[in-house]
């Protein structure tokens, strides 16, 4: 049981290279972003330790199972409406972000909104799985890229093209105030955990000894130093705020003398592919999960007669709103829509991290 809890975490740490993560700690750098990486591991690791802890104490209880026992009808509502509009916007920002990079960097002639659509039926149904089987797709996807994409960032860190100078300008920063954009960018980075919410349904026990989460810190860490440090080796502490899209353009900087595939950039690519997918997957299914709870008690035999159906029109009408949403906005505002989202999500998250741990301990008192 214990690796099932920590996949969630990876593939949420993973996604964070390919959309704005980067990008919003490069263009804080001068502005906080070293202190902000700090805080937000020893956060992060608070977090998740506090959240699992109450999780413990409702073995087999999803989040709205957990909040329908012990607060009002109407709070109860209006948390879960808000949570899985924070989660069905969080794979929804991957999937135009996705969208715009296979836009600009394989093919400009693709039209925008069949991508769109294309890619987001595809993760719409996968979305509609049962939690396990989602679980189990998350173990294979990871097994098959993790060590292409480790392989990858030891290329990049042992590359000639790396500036090791740039890089040690960066701790002259490390004392800076940190920004609230630094801060909210660089804890996504943890948040994959969060996703028990509704994962926690197909386990009577999460079975998770408090010395295996050293683990979140430690990866995490490691995910926030590489992509921050990397694009300012190759491209320096100036020249790397020039990029939209860093990773991509650094992995477009390194190339295999031997490989079948010159480029690096594609192979980037390829393997993120699965890796956006998924998680678009993960957090589509937390949120129609969550949407389904909002229904009449009177739609439950239809919810357990055909789950899929239920899925499909949620996570589809998901899929229509982004098209809508990427219509409106270009990219440069859309990326405002993400860094703002990501401003709202940190204070939503603490809430609720504190909310499942108190209403653990409540529990742990009764008799």
């Amino acid at each position: 049981m214990n690796r099932y809890y920590f996949y969630p975490v990876f593939m949420c740490m993973l996604t964070n290279t390919l959309i704005f993560i980067p990008s919003i700690l490069i263009k804080q750098r001068f502005h906080g972003a070293v202190p902000a990486i700090l805080i937000s591991i020893l956060l992060g690791y608070g977090l998740a330790h506090l959240f699992t802890k109450g999780l413990t104490r409702f073995p087999g209880q999803g989040l709205p199972e957990i909040l329908a026992a012990n607060l009002p009808a109407p709070i109860r509502i209006i948390i879960v409406f808000f949570l899985a509009f924070m989660w069905l916007a969080a794979g929804s920002i991957v999937l135009i972000s996705y969208c715009h990079i296979i836009q600009r960097f394989v093919n400009p002639d693709f039209n925008l909104f069949l991508l769109i659509a294309f890619i987001g039926m595809v993760c719409a149904w996968t979305a509609t799985n049962p939690s396990k089987t989602v679980l189990y797709i998350t173990e294979i996807v990871l097994l098959l890229n993790l060590p292409i994409i480790i392989f990858i960032v030891f290329k990049a860190i042992l590359s000639e093209n790396m500036n090791w100078d740039a890089v040690k300008v960066m701790r002259h920063y490390l004392f800076t105030f940190p920004s609230w954009k630094s801060l909210t960018a660089s804890t996504y980075v943890f948040t994959g955990y969060v996703n028990w919410a509704i994962f926690n349904r197909e386990f009577q026990s999460i079975n998770l000894k408090k010395q295996h989460l050293w683990v979140i810190p430690i990866i995490g860490s490691l995910v926030l130093t590489t992509t921050f440090l990397i694009p300012i080796g190759y491209y320096g502490t100036y020249g790397v705020e020039d990029f939209v899209y860093i990773w991509v353009s650094t992995a477009d900087s390194m190339k295999m003398e031997f490989g079948f595939m010159e480029r690096v950039m594609f192979i980037f690519l390829l393997l993120y592919l699965s890796v956006a997918l998924l998680f678009i997957s993960i957090t589509w299914h937390v949120g129609s999960e969550l949407t389904k709870n909002l229904l009449p008690p009177t739609t439950k035999p239809f919810l357990q007669q055909y789950p899929t159906t239920s899925g499909m029109a949620i996570t589809g009408m998901t899929v229509v709103l982004a098209e809508l949403f990427a219509l409106m906005l270009d990219e440069k505002h859309f990326m405002m829509a993400a860094s703002n989202w990501l401003q709202l999500r940190l204070p939503s998250e603490i809430f609720i991290v504190l909310l499942v741990y108190g209403l653990g301990m409540r529990r742990q008192q009764q008799p």
